[in-house]
């Protein structure tokens, strides 16, 4: 059973309303739209369902995209990014933000750069332009927002600025690099500048300043070119511009006089040909030139032997010295004279002939010639050869004689010679010289030939260039030529003969105190006269028999060919018995005697004949 609600009447039936007052019944109405809409949503279509779901999605779609773009083109969030990018040096990511006002000045990572370099080395301008910014960036209004308010230039470096739509609803804003005024400051008029490569025309000039117009931050290769009479004269200069900059671009000019060691050299300079020659004073005055040192003179000039040239000379006094001097291959020609020269005249010496000095194509001077002579007298001779040659290239300096053409250079030569007056021992030495040599070339035979030399006190070793030189083979050319074999010969045979005599007189001695060990050291240990003497003296002993040698003569030394010598003597003694009487006798004999590692040896007593006897 139910009741009204509101008048407590009681309700009869199923009716939604109270049959005593007309109020609803509590709960009837809203059960029943309930029911009605849940019945209504079931029976939509799947294809009304899915259209009310995308268009759901897209609503939530829009939103996102909304916020995500707001995102992007907000002024805090795109200042934090620069912000973070300038500290973190991010070139790249900055080249993708910066732009230019000029569509012919794309910013690239070389502009990026060099703001970060300047910005690195002035810190102060960094934290301003970065406050500057925040300050700014917090108005909400449109208007251009600047930073770098207190650099020196009243131009910004960059700036931040609304510039149209994104996304066709959002306000967009860039960062712009401002570009600022490039000017520099010159002594010249009718001047062609250029800029990076690039010709320029300048935007006005003031007095001595020139005003290229603006350009944004970089390094900037600027040349400014001045034609004249002689050369073109360039100036550069590499301009670090950020902010306004104002640069020197000056040129001093003068005239140069160039001296160098011949008459008719080319004069060069910036590595070209002036058409320039050098006077009768070796001089060439050239300009007007740059005297700053950016511009470079050398003096060229073709010879039989090649080109020659001075070093490359930088320009930077009214007065420059340019020798010519020889290429490294045109000194390798000189050497190769020098080394031939020596050759010939170790030969020279060791066959006593002043003919073997012209070998290969050498030219010989008359002080080469008369030097030598000198050498070869008739009385006093030097033998000798060359062992060890350095020279000092470095050193090597050109000079024209007479129209000839001389190169001087320092040497040291060791030898081993000795100078020996004829008939004397010869015994070879090492000997050393330091000397300046000079040869002169010969078109004819294309050489390089020694012509005089002048003694030094020193030579740079530092600078040594050392000559192969085959020193045995020179010593065999030496041994072998007929010259000193002669005297080689002669002398030896004058040792041998010393040797017999020595060796006949301390025999004497030997036998007369019946000690062998006054001639043991003098006997070849390899033979079996140790044992003859020692058996004689043993016979003397027997008989008291004592002798005096009166006299020796060596008739002759004949050498073997084992490097051994016969020797034939004659020998006059007294000879006293112990009977007390004597005798005189003279006697042949031939003694054998070989060369050891110790020097001369006695080998044996070949034969032996008496000659003479006769009773004292």
């Amino acid at each position: 059973m139910e009741f009204c609600t509101s008048c407590g009447q009681k309700i009869e039936g199923n009716t939604p309303h109270c049959t005593s007052c007309g109020s609803n019944i509590s709960g009837k109405e809203t059960l029943t739209k309930k029911e009605t809409s849940i019945s209504s949503l079931s029976t939509l279509t799947l294809k009304t369902k899915i259209i009310i779901g995308a268009a759901l999605l897209f609503f939530v779609a829009c939103i996102s995209l909304y916020k995500v773009g707001d995102s992007l083109t907000n002024k805090a969030n795109l200042l934090t990014d620069f912000e973070e990018y300038l500290e973190s040096g991010n070139v790249e990511e900055l080249v993708s933000i910066l732009d230019s006002r000029k569509d012919s000045e794309k910013v690239t990572k070389k502009n990026v750069q060099a703001l970060l370099t300047y910005l690195e080395e002035n810190p102060d301008q960094k934290e301003s332009m970065i406050t500057q910014l925040h300050n700014t960036v917090k108005t909400a209004d449109a208007r251009t927002v600047k930073a770098s308010d207190d650099l020196e230039s009243p131009n910004q470096l960059i700036t931040f600025e609304k510039r149209g739509k994104k996304f066709l609803i959002y306000d967009n804003y860039d960062f712009i690099m401002e570009s600022t005024p490039m000017t520099v400051n010159t002594n010249y008029d009718d001047l062609r500048y250029y800029v990076n490569g690039k010709e320029i025309k300048p935007e006005s000039r003031e007095g001595d300043s020139v005003n290229f117009g603006t350009f944004i931050p970089g390094t900037y290769k600027v040349n400014a070119v001045l034609a004249s009479d002689f050369v073109e004269l360039e100036k550069e200069v590499d301009i670090q511009h950020v902010g306004q900059t104002d640069t020197d671009l000056f040129f001093d000019i003068d005239y140069t006089t160039v001296h160098t060691n011949s008459e008719g050299a080319s004069v060069w300079v910036n590595g070209k040909d002036t058409g320039m020659k050098t006077t009768e004073d070796n001089t060439a005055e050239i300009g007007p030139v740059l005297t700053d040192g950016s511009m470079e003179v050398q003096v060229k000039k073709d010879m039989p032997f090649g080109t020659i040239q001075s070093d490359v000379m930088t320009i930077d006094d009214d007065v420059l010295d340019a020798p010519l001097t020889l290429s490294d291959k045109q000194k390798d020609q000189v050497t190769e004279g020098l080394k031939q020269y020596f050759l010939n005249l170790s030969k020279a010496l060791a066959y006593q002939d002043e003919k073997y000095l012209k070998e290969e194509s050498n030219e010989v001077s008359s002080f080469v010639s008369s030097s030598f002579q000198e050498l070869t007298g008739d009385d006093w001779k030097t033998f000798g050869y060359i062992t060890d040659l350095e020279v000092d290239s470095k050193s090597l300096y050109l000079e024209e004689e007479d129209g000839e053409w001389m190169a001087t250079l320092p040497i040291h030569a060791e030898w081993m010679q000795d100078y020996v007056y004829s008939g004397d021992p010869l015994s070879l030495s090492k000997e050393s010289d330091v000397s300046n040599y000079s040869l002169s070339y010969s078109a004819k035979s294309k050489k390089w030939s020694v012509a005089s030399w002048s003694s030094v006190w020193n030579f740079d070793e530092s600078n040594a260039q050392k000559i192969d030189i085959d020193k045995v083979a020179l010593k065999k050319q030496m041994e072998t030529a007929p010259a000193y074999s002669n005297i080689s010969q002669k002398q030896v045979s004058d040792d041998v003969e010393s040797f017999v005599e020595s060796f006949i007189s301390n025999g004497v001695q030997a036998y007369n105190n019946r000690d062998f060990s006054i001639l043991s050291d003098d006997i070849d240990s390899s033979s079996a006269y140790s044992k003859t003497v020692k058996d004689y003296i043993d016979h003397l002993e027997k008989k008291g028999i004592t002798e005096d040698l009166v006299n020796v003569d060596i008739e002759k030394v004949e050498p073997l060919e084992d490097g051994s010598y016969y020797v034939y003597t004659t020998e006059e003694y007294n000879i006293y018995y112990n009977d007390n009487t004597g005798k005189y006798k003279a006697f042949e004999g031939k003694y054998k005697i070989t060369s050891t590692d110790d020097g001369l040896k006695m080998y044996d007593l070949v034969s032996t004949e008496e000659v003479d006897s006769r009773d004292l």
